[in-house]
């Protein structure tokens, strides 16, 4: 399944809203945050609609394994999930669905976000909604999911659960990009005397280089560079952290280099 971008808007419920915007705040450009540092406001999210995941092994043998579930999904599941892997619990009907999403979460480090569908026997929708969030350490993997689940019914939620298991509609499936809560970086001077200024303080070079931060090698290119900073093209600019090395191509020494702007595929540095 291929899942594309979905505005951080798309989220439809409040308070997945709320938790969604405090994981991106969390992570304040860094490629994960950590879950040990994931502290909820009293009142953000009913902590009975979450459901914390280990990740463990790679590839094939990946398993996802519950170590946190709160009482509102014991009780609409009817079963305790603690210790078990998500193949275990999650239906049959479900099962790709929620297995998919969650490759997918572990595999971008992005947000997953996605609306379930079935029909109750009074013929009335009843969706699903389901909030994937990735969280890691410094190897920059993903190590934990945090899952917020929230049924658009609660008094019958253990009857429509049923309903699931016979008819099963995917009504969104996407990944959210991270930095949505970043501030937004302010644009260029466009006056003649910054553009002449910028001219003759910068060259372009458009070289190959490595952006080294912990334990991670990244692969970029500087298309410009003067005395003070350079402006450099990387495939994911929510990757880069607010500081980190650049060793440029046939050069040995590194520069330290601290984030100063952001856009779609360039960051923007000064070296310290």
């Amino acid at each position: 399944m291929a899942y594309r971008f979905l505005p951080h808007s798309s989220v439809k419920s409040p308070s997945q809203q709320a938790l969604l915007t405090c994981w991106d705040k969390l992570a304040a450009g860094r490629r994960l945050p950590a879950f040990d540092e994931l502290k909820l406001e009293p009142g953000l999210h009913n902590p009975k609609q979450l459901v914390a995941w280990n990740v463990e092994g790679e590839g094939r043998l990946q398993k996802f394994r519950a170590v946190y579930q709160g009482q509102g999904i014991a009780d609409v599941f009817n079963a305790a999930w603690a210790g078990k892997t998500m193949e275990q619990v999650v239906p049959m009907s479900l099962r790709r669905f929620t297995l998919d999403a969650a490759k997918e979460c572990v595999t971008g480090g992005c947000p997953v976000y996605a609306i379930y569908s079935t029909i109750d026997a009074n013929d009335n929708r009843v969706e699903c909604h389901r909030l994937l969030l990735p969280f890691g350490g410094a190897s920059g993997k993903v190590e934990q999911m945090l899952a917020s689940l929230q049924l658009t019914v609660t008094d019958t939620a253990k009857r429509v659960l049923t309903h699931f298991d016979i008819q099963t509609d995917l009504l969104v499936a996407g990944k959210i990009k991270p930095g949505f809560t970043l501030p937004k970086a302010a644009p260029a001077p466009d006056t003649k005397a910054a553009k002449d200024k910028r001219r003759a303080t910068r060259r372009d070079v458009k070289r190959a280089a490595r952006i080294s931060f912990g334990k991670q090698n990244l692969l970029c290119t500087v298309r410009n560079v003067s005395a003070s900073g350079a402006s450099i093209q990387v495939a994911d600019v929510a990757a880069i952290p607010d500081s980190f090395r650049l060793v440029m191509e046939m050069e040995t020494a590194a520069r330290r280099c601290v984030v100063v702007w952001r856009k779609a595929t360039q960051v923007g540095v000064k070296f310290t």
